[in-house]
């Protein structure tokens, strides 16, 4: 059993009559007293220079020349006033080596001798605790006091305040608006409450009793139990809805003076939880949060909620002894209304749209986010932002377009409603996409030469790099170069630029067999695949009459192949988004397939022509994901022959019209007739022709000899829209 000692004071006068009183406190516990003279004359009193002290030597000790203000020295304290014939001296924490010798008084009049004495027979006293309240909270304190002090008088005490609510034995209450409460139970404690709490009531209480010396006027007070008061600033309380089996990302804003402090959450009536580090994110149970301290805010992030994730939390700052929260109330919904995760592609360098739902009652800002490598979605950064447009499609459903796709773009984003308050920004996350990414393929023709790049981060720039076609670090992977390894293929160069982190290796002569897909690889790691696709050159043309059917044979160049048949200008936009048939849909509309593998060719019949059928198509073969391409050209005709001239000019027209269907592989390069007689200055023998359809309308161009200094000459040209 701990051993409490109690320490006893006896105060006696040296000239004069002797008065002595004990003063008794105990080892953890507090005592006030109050030094005087009976018999000094008040003239005496004024005098300055007040002193307690231990020993002859009267050190050490504490002193004061100043009235009305506390003085401390270490667990010292003296308060001196000028309109009392005494000063208190209050000493806080009281231990056996305060046994002793002690003096008080005022040094020039008067002065009385301390002496120090140590009893062992309280129960109740040195009792030390920590409470924390939040504002406009109402709180109860509890002091215990030994058998005997049922009758005396029970101090509530702040240090270095005073007084804050004495009750005399003869109170069992008092008025319920005080904001001070304090009641005795006349047996062994007293409960004090304090009401309707504000950040400047936290501080040190001291609860005690009142002792009486050998008289009424000399009494003292023993402090039976330390309260230190934390009180909470609680700046506002918020109701934040998130759904089951979501996810949640709150941003909690302080005042930037305290962007040091430390931030902490506490959720219910659990333990604070103290966020140790700065910028990085601290993960305790399921809540992430980060400690911004650029801007001073506390993020949270709380994923794949549950039930047991609702409750009230705390999100504060540490200011010295006290703290500053906002209350957050998490409501989870238990009904989902979203649809679950999607799955996106994009090609690098095109757009991609992500389609998002919200609560139609959280119709505020818009937003996303992305997780990152321990799947804490984060706000996507301001340098990004420019390439996410939003808008609204539909009543709770709003799109957000990527353009501009890049390779940092592939993982998992969230997106939701954010709503804003003035202390805290909370975000619902109720959509889930994953984007994966595939590089735009490179497109050659057969002979011509490709170059593959491949980049890599600044410290791999003395790591193996290879390009593989296929997979890489396999049994059968085809390694087509490797940068720690001489090169034995004479097609086949290489370039590694350090300056711009790029590997480049290019292929020449291009054939057939070199389709395929192609894998940068850096030590250990691979990078997304390149495609590389071959248009043979030998092309396909063919000339029908409208109404008419068209029989296209396409050569396969490989065995065992998938065939396809598609419309486009480039063969990669075709397969994606123009196909007609292939090996596994051979009959669409007027459009049907058949396989003639022994003749190694597939054969596509087009029945019923329109106009509308002339343009660019590819015969596509492919095989583990590789493409070989023929281009085809269709030419559909009106086959109708008519003497008159204008009708004739439509059908040449109309021939123009499809044979120039792809603005890139026929640019419009008319030549006009040069002038028999050169004295007209012509200036100009080739005119070029941009295809602006909008600012081309007539059949016939005028120039006069003004303008060019040359005859005025017309030329027929066609519009292709673009």
């Amino acid at each position: 059993m701990k051993a409490i000692i109690i320490i006893i004071f006896t105060f006696c006068l040296i000239s004069g009559q002797v008065l002595c009183f004990r003063v008794i406190g105990c080892t953890g516990g507090s005592v006030m007293f109050k030094c005087m003279n009976s018999k000094q004359k008040t003239s005496d009193y004024q005098y300055k220079g007040k002193f307690f002290c231990r020993n002859r030597d009267c050190t050490p000790g504490i002193s004061t020349e100043i009235q009305h203000r506390w003085v401390n020295n270490g667990r010292f304290s003296l308060y001196d006033d000028e309109n009392s014939r005494f000063f208190r001296v209050f000493i806080r924490n009281l231990s056996r080596e305060d046994d002793g010798e002690y003096t008080c008084g005022n040094k020039q009049k008067w002065s009385h001798d301390v002496t120090l004495v140590v009893n062992k027979n309280s129960s109740s006293c040195g009792t030390s605790v920590i409470q924390s309240a939040n504002t406009s909270q109402t709180i109860t304190f509890q002091c215990k006091y030994d058998h005997g002090f049922e009758k005396h008088t029970k101090v509530f005490y702040r240090v270095n305040v005073g007084p804050v609510h004495v009750l005399n034995s003869s109170q069992s209450s008092q008025s319920s608006e005080e904001k001070f409460i304090l009641s005795d139970s006349q047996k062994d404690h007293f409960n004090v409450t304090l009401r309707d709490i504000s950040t400047a009531d936290g501080g040190v209480y001291l609860c005690g009793v009142e002792r009486y010396g050998f008289s009424q006027k000399n009494t003292h007070i023993t402090f039976i139990k330390e309260i230190s008061l934390h009180v909470y600033g609680q700046r506002t309380s918020v109701q934040v809805e998130a759904y089951i089996s979501k996810s949640v990302f709150i941003k909690c804003k302080f005042p930037q003076k305290f962007k040091g402090n430390k931030k902490f959450i506490q959720k219910d009536s659990s333990q604070k939880i103290p966020v140790d580090e700065q910028n990085q994110w601290v993960l305790h149970d399921k809540v992430h949060m980060f400690d911004d301290s650029s801007e001073g805010h506390l993020n949270i992030f709380i994923s794949d909620l549950t039930a047991a994730d609702e409750g009230t939390y705390r999100c504060g700052v540490k200011i010295t002894d006290k703290h500053l929260f906002t209350e957050i109330k998490l409501k989870i919904n238990q009904v989902d209304n979203f649809h679950g995760s999607s799955k996106s592609s994009a090609v690098v360098g095109e757009s991609v749209k992500l389609i998002c739902n919200y609560p139609e009652k959280h119709n505020e800002t818009k937003h996303i986010c992305k997780e990152n490598k321990k799947k804490i979605c984060q706000i996507i950064s301001s340098s990004e932002q420019q390439r996410f447009e939003f808008s609204d499609s539909a009543a709770g459903v709003f799109t957000v377009i990527i353009s501009n796709v890049r390779l940092t773009d592939a993982g998992v984003y969230w997106c939701g409603a954010e709503t804003r308050h003035k202390h805290l920004t909370s975000v619902s996350l109720t959509n889930k996409h994953q984007l994966t990414l595939t590089m735009p393929p490179v497109i050659r023709h057969e002979g011509d030469s490709a170059e593959i790049k491949c980049p890599y981060d600044a410290n791999q720039a003395k790591e193996i790099k290879r390009l593989c076609k296929g997979k890489c670090f396999t049994k059968d992977a085809q390694n087509i170069i490797q940068s720690d390894k001489a090169n034995v293929k004479k097609y086949i160069s290489v370039k590694n630029d350090t300056e711009l982190n790029l590997f480049t290796v290019t292929i020449t002569d291009l054939r057939a067999e070199d389709a395929g897909k192609y894998r940068c690889a850096v030590k250990d790691m691979v990078y997304l695949p390149i495609e590389l696709m071959i248009i043979m050159k030998d092309g396909i043309t063919h000339e029908v009459s409208v109404g008419g059917s068209v029989s296209i044979s396409c050569k396969y160049i490989r065995k065992q192949n998938q065939s396809v048949f598609c419309r486009g200008d480039q063969p990669n936009i075709c397969v994606r988004d123009g196909v007609r048939v292939s090996s596994n849909n051979r009959i669409n509309g007027r459009f049907s397939l058949t396989d003639q593998t022994s003749a190694g060719v597939f054969t596509v019949n087009i029945s019923n022509l329109t106009e509308e059928d002339c343009g660019k198509y590819w015969c596509g073969e492919e095989h583990s994901g590789s493409f070989i391409f023929t281009e085809v050209h269709l030419r559909v005709n009106r086959d109708t022959i008519s003497s008159d001239r204008r009708e004739t000019e439509d059908h040449e027209m109309a021939k123009e019209k499809c044979r120039d269907s792809d603005p890139e592989s026929n640019p419009f390069y008319w030549t006009v007739q040069l002038p028999t007689n050169p004295s007209d200055g012509l200036l100009y023998a080739a005119v070029s022709f941009q295809k602006h359809e909008e600012s081309l309308s007539d059949t016939s161009v005028g120039f006069s000899k003004d303008d060019i200094h040359c005859d005025y000459t017309s030329v027929n040209y066609s519009i292709t829209a673009v």
